[in-house]
């Protein structure tokens, strides 16, 4: 009889302390005692058992060669090696059978050779499958007990934080090696570049990186999954993770346990330490927001009003889009191309008319700029909410400096190994590139602090007051000013522009558009000529 082994554990855990090594020493012992030859091992170390048997590396060629005629029974340690739930084993069973291969258990009592065994083998799956079950319906209840105490439930522990010996996260502020900053001070970093000064990911990646401070996988020495191998990342930060950071609850105070599962479970909301304050963590979404917006690399059209228009019927944003032969552009809502309004169907608001409404909210802004009236102290109220906080600049000065000058210590590093023939001329080629762009990211950014700081140092004598802030508006709008100019001066004067559709029974609705200014003075504009002006 040519006698095969199957033996299987789950987790990478049980892997590493060999936990499939008894399986296969009892398996010997049982052989040993009938007196049974084995000429095949098959072993899935480190594999679910919730995964198909023909999934698995050494479940294939285990089905492989049962129809090749090479085995004739089938050996396992108990019946949920084959698997974790009845469909997998019932299925793994009748591929087995299906080529003559009978299943025996070795500590269970049933044999597929004869009609009872078979019956005894569909009710023992069946019970392999309620105690999996089970357990992980106890598990999910302890798990969420403890999630509502606060507990940290295994799982990457998000930048800026670290497990305490309770269990429970807490801000990490301790040094990372060789900088004078914590990885919380690296949250409070990205937070306040991008919220406070409008930073992209893409330009803070490059300067976190050239700064040399370390992500997430490298400081934690993670490896990611690469086919069936386990290797080292990049090392380097990505637009994309940064701004998975910035979106993350967790760091206003706020985490979320369960969302990452893809079963049906409860959804856990519970208070953690927060690393900054939810009104800086909503500056840093409304900049991410605005930094969308204003990316207009595939824009055929400049649209002067982008992202500032809403729609008074679903609350959306309107887009700009162009239509007909002539190309003409529009504002359209977004409520309108899509299906996630809260009326759950295309929202009925009009189109307006691009040109129209540029023309009229530019033409509010030149008028306001010449005669700003009452609205004066309400504008310089919120004039002095817009100035930067000087001590966080010098502080970030002082440090890219700091990482700068480091920078030609590494050159110099990079020259003394190559001297001494420890490296070759190539990677010293690579390296002095890979130095040089850091540096000169670097260099960027001290140039936009001390820029900072100038307007800092300048704001109060350049703009003493707003009168000297609508001088210098003032300056700006004579003759025929670019887009940019028409661009920032219309961010900073207007908050929003709202359309608002008013239906009639028969032909096309009306619209009444109003320009919601900076220092609260709103301008109603009604659609008076609807069949011209607005679609």
């Amino acid at each position: 009889m040519k006698v095969a082994i199957y033996a299987r554990v789950s987790s990478e855990d049980q892997q590493e302390r060999g936990t499939i090594g008894n399986q296969t020493e009892f398996a010997q012992k049982y052989c040993d005692l009938h007196q049974l030859d084995v000429l095949h091992w098959y072993l899935d170390d480190g594999i679910s058992g919730t995964i198909p048997l023909e999934e698995r590396e050494e479940g294939k060629k285990l089905l492989e060669d049962a129809k090749a005629g090479k085995i004739d029974l089938l050996l396992i340690y108990r019946l949920d090696r084959l698997g974790r739930s009845a469909r997998i084993i019932l299925n793994a069973v009748y591929d087995l059978e299906q080529n003559g291969v009978k299943i025996r258990s070795m500590t269970e009592p049933f044999d597929t050779g004869d009609p009872s065994g078979r019956f005894l083998l569909t009710i023992l799956a069946g019970v392999a499958d309620l105690e999996r079950e089970t357990i992980l319906e106890r598990m999910w209840l302890g798990a969420n007990r403890a999630a509502r105490s606060g507990k940290w439930l295994g799982g990457i522990v998000p930048y800026g934080y670290r497990v305490n010996k309770d269990g429970f996260i807490e801000v990490n502020e301790d040094f990372l090696p060789g900088f004078d900053m914590s990885e919380a001070d690296v949250i409070r970093l990205i937070y306040r570049l991008v919220g406070e000064q409008g930073m992209s990911t893409i330009k803070l990646a490059d300067y976190l990186n050239a700064l040399g401070i370390p992500p997430s996988y490298v400081k934690d020495a993670r490896m990611v999954t690469q086919g069936k191998r386990k290797v080292a990342t990049s090392g380097i930060w990505l637009p994309g993770r940064i701004r998975n950071m910035i979106v993350n609850t967790t760091y206003k105070g706020i985490h979320y346990y369960g969302k990452r599962t893809n079963k049906k479970r409860e959804l856990i909301k519970r208070e953690v330490p927060a690393i900054v304050s939810e009104e800086l963590w909503q500056k840093a979404q409304d900049a991410l927001k605005q930094n969308q917006i204003e990316a207009m690399r595939n824009s055929k059209r400049k649209y002067l009003l982008r992202g500032l228009i809403k729609c008074g019927v679903c609350g959306l944003t309107y887009h700009g889009s162009v239509f007909g032969k002539e190309l003409k552009a529009f504002y359209l809502c977004g409520g309108k191309t899509s299906y996630h309004g809260p009326f759950k169907e295309k929202c009925v608001s009009k189109n307006v008319p691009a040109e129209w409404v540029e023309e009229l909210v530019w033409n509010d802004c030149v008028n306001f700029i010449r005669n700003p009236g009452s609205a004066m102290m309400e504008m310089a109220a919120t004039f002095e909410e817009r100035t930067f906080h000087k001590k966080e600049i010098l502080a970030e000065l002082e440090s890219v400096k700091k990482a700068l000058n480091e920078k030609e210590e590494e050159k110099q590093s990079i020259l003394d190994l190559y001297r001494r023939k420890l490296i070759g001329s190539t990677d010293v080629e690579i390296q002095l590139q890979r130095i040089s762009k850091e540096k000169d990211s670097l260099e960027l950014r001290i140039a936009d602090l001390e820029n900072e700081l100038r307007l800092e140092d300048g704001m109060a004598k350049q703009f003493f007051s707003v009168e000297e802030l609508l001088k210098d508006l003032r300056s700006k709008i004579e003759g025929d000013p670019p887009f940019e100019v028409k661009r920032e001066i219309i961010k900073t004067l207007v908050k929003e522009v709202v359309v608002h559709t008013i239906p009639k029974e028969r032909g096309r609705p009306n619209a009444t558009v109003t320009v919601h200014f900076t220092f609260s003075k709103d301008v109603p504009r009604t659609d008076r000529d609807s069949s011209k002006r607005l679609t």
